[in-house]
């Protein structure tokens, strides 16, 4: 086996960012030909010419436990793509999100080769969407037991995530010259008016209480010139939902109150899951016991490749390593912590099988 922080020290310079599919594609293989060298069932699929890796410890597409993590990244500075060791921390663009989190995967298995039926899927496209994931589902992968995704929250289980509605707010006025503004009817304002009533509708969300829908307002497009009262405009909303119908109920209510065209651009689902099921609080005692830390049952407010895996029926537990500054400037990974999840996942799945 490959030293587990040297296998991330020879991804990270790869440079997976997701539009780049040749790069992403190249650490796909890399790990592909690592997990085959060291007597691991391989498989490579392609979803719109993104490779996409299974690996497992037995010749099937669902073992009792199934490990996933993405190995594309965002955009960064060209430095970022130089790994860098500093006071026990790696720094490193995909150090914490995901590339670490995906050579854990990779550890795991060859550590469990012979002892557990363990596989693992390695998304290529999760940060801009997880379609590779949704391929692979659709496909056949899953697995029997228990399902864990590698990128949420250190020291704690996830067991549901937000749902999300991108759409778009889209104002129509009359143009004019603006020495004229009467002569016309400027979308710029009723875009503006019809987003504050939009606005009122979510109230104020504190740290800590944080299960509640919210709207960001995240682009917004107006205008060609400075001196012609524009005809058009538009607004993309970014809403975070928590029921299971929050789309549609959304799409309907932003209609209503905003008197605005509004259109649906990206849904995803949310995504719950009881914690009381058994595999699930098995996989929190043992974070516990092996990590020695008390481990925390949350909700997230972001999105992962779960809601993919969802539609199967099998738990869900969404994990993450000890990182900072994730799509950040200084993104980094605890090298300690990351081996003690590997070690902590390792055990947790041979007593799977």
């Amino acid at each position: 086996m490959r030293d587990t922080i040297e296998l991330l020290e020879d991804l990270i310079p790869l440079r997976p960012v997701s539009a780049d599919v040749a790069a992403v594609n190249a650490v796909t293989e890399r790990l592909a030909a690592y997990l085959a060298g060291e007597g691991l069932h391989v498989t490579l699929e392609t979803v719109d010419d993104r490779r996409v890796l299974y690996a497992a410890t037995v010749p099937e597409r669902r073992p009792d436990l199934l490990l996933n993590a993405h190995v594309d990244v965002v955009p960064a500075e060209d430095d970022q793509f130089t790994p860098r060791r500093v006071d026990g921390w790696l720094h490193g663009r995909g150090a914490n999100d995901c590339l670490g989190n995906a050579v854990v995967c990779a550890q795991v298995l060859c550590r469990c080769r012979g002892r557990a039926a363990v596989g693992a899927i390695f998304s290529a496209d999760e940060e801009i969407g997880g379609r590779t994931t949704a391929a692979m589902v659709e496909r056949g992968y899953g697995a029997r037991r228990l399902i864990v995704v590698i990128d949420g929250a250190a020291y704690a289980v996830a067991i549901a995530q937000k749902g999300i509605l991108t759409c778009t707010l889209r104002a129509q006025g009359v143009a004019a010259h603006s020495s004229a503004p009467w002569r016309g009817s400027n979308a710029i304002d009723a875009l503006i008016e019809g987003y504050l009533k939009v606005r009122d509708l979510f109230p104020a969300v504190r740290a800590g209480d944080e299960w509640h829908d919210t709207m960001a307002a995240t682009l917004v497009s107006a205008g060609t010139v400075s001196n012609r009262i524009p005809d058009q405009a538009e607004m993309t909303l970014n809403i975070r939902f928590t029921e299971p119908d929050g789309a549609e109920q959304w799409r309907r209510r932003l209609a209503e109150v905003s008197g605005l065209t509004v259109t649906p651009c990206v849904t995803s689902p949310v995504v719950v899951f009881d914690e009381r099921t058994p595999a699930l609080q098995e996989l929190s005692a043992a974070m516990a016991a092996s990590l020695g830390r008390p481990i925390e049952t949350v909700r997230m407010n972001g999105a992962t490749d779960a809601r993919h895996f969802a539609r199967l029926g099998i738990p869900v537990a969404i994990l993450g390593t000890p990182g900072r500054d994730i799509h950040g400037r200084d993104e980094a990974v605890d090298m300690a912590a990351l081996r003690a999840y590997e070690d902590m996942l390792t055990a947790f799945a041979c007593r799977q099988g």
